[in-house]
């Protein structure tokens, strides 16, 4: 009989009616209880890490849950993490990152509604993240990965799309690991997971002064200006399309060129939810490559984010596109060895 540990972080799934609205109160061992049936999947342990509403997790609490995750891998048969689905995707992006060669397979949910409330997805998807949880220990699969309204999605390559309903999550640019048939976890693609990356993330360091910024017509060019006189480590451009980036009008070519004599790398990712970037394809994405900016290829807003947060800290500049496009955990689809015939 295998053994889980839950370890609740709070969330909608958490959450009771306030005198500001709804916020995360109720404890671990409650919420379980409230679910029928999880005794079938062995012997639970709940630990109440910490108790917030995601839109108010910062990375420093994916050091928390990193650091507890490494403490308790030899304890365990594996881990459900409830968790706040606003920044779900961020947090299962990032321990995918921390984690590398951990042994156990790492399951996160949550839910749209608090549980108990009329409706509430709360108990399905606790009982369906166990029955992953299960499946994926039977496998001898490890990896993060999101469990969401009967699919199991790859921990990297997750992203929230819908903000009220149930299917809330999709997989992006990557086939979905798994979905519930018949009360049955049915797995599909087992994950590249490289057990150890080119770059050393043992301690857990994190680099948070990254700027996001979203691009639309109109979009002024010394508001990039001003941003590079923060002195970023570096930025994040969400770009039109494949990776358009504006030079008629307002122009931020010179922003970037400037970013490269900072030596402040700029990452171009697309506002597109599927399909990624390509800056090869058209004049406004080619200018902005010549100039020095990275691809993001087809990684989510998520990964990126994540990634660039845990090798800032250990890359120097001159290798930051290497291990950007380095793939650690099928966050990024490479391209193929031509040289190896």
């Amino acid at each position: 009989m295998n053994s889980y540990l839950v370890v609740s972080t709070g969330g909608t799934i958490a959450s009771r009616p306030g005198a500001d609205g709804l916020a995360p109160s109720v404890p671990g061992e409650e919420l379980l209880s409230s679910v029928r049936g999880t005794d079938r999947f062995g012997t639970l342990s709940v630990l109440d890490l910490f108790s917030k509403d995601s839109s108010n997790m910062a990375p420093e609490d994916w050091r928390i849950m990193a650091k507890c995750l490494l403490s308790e891998e030899g304890n365990y048969d594996g881990v459900l993490i409830l968790h706040g689905t606003d920044t779900m995707a961020y947090s299962a992006s990032a321990l995918s990152f921390m984690l590398p060669g951990f042994s156990r397979p790492v399951v996160i949910t949550g839910s749209m509604l608090p549980i108990g409330e009329a409706g509430s997805d709360a108990e399905e998807n606790i009982l369906e993240g166990l029955t992953f949880l299960s499946e994926l220990c039977r496998r001898g699969q490890r990896g993060v990965s999101i469990a969401f309204h009967g699919h199991l999605i790859h921990g990297p390559r997750s992203q929230k799309i819908l903000s009220h309903d149930s299917m809330a999550f999709s997989s992006i640019n990557y086939p979905p690991l798994g979905h519930i048939r018949n009360g049955r976890a049915v797995l599909g693609q087992r994950p590249f997971l490289r057990e150890a990356y080119p770059v050393d993330v043992s301690s857990l360091a994190l680099e948070t002064s990254i700027f996001l910024v979203t691009l639309f017509p109109g979009f002024r060019a010394r508001y990039l200006e001003h941003i590079l006189d923060a002195k970023p480590r570096t930025i994040i451009l969400e770009a039109l399309g494949l990776g358009g980036i504006p030079f008629l009008g307002e122009n931020l070519l010179p922003s970037i060129s400037r970013c490269r004599d900072l030596d402040i790398p700029v990452v171009v990712t697309t506002q597109c939810v599927y399909g990624g970037v390509d800056l090869n394809v058209y004049e406004v994405g080619k200018k902005a490559l010549d100039l020095g900016a990275l691809s993001g290829k087809d990684m989510t807003r998520e990964a990126i984010v994540a990634k660039l947060m845990i090798v800032l800290p250990k890359a120097e500049p001159e290798r930051l596109g290497l291990l950007l496009h380095s793939n650690f955990c099928d966050e990024i689809v490479e391209a193929p060895d031509l040289s190896q015939g």
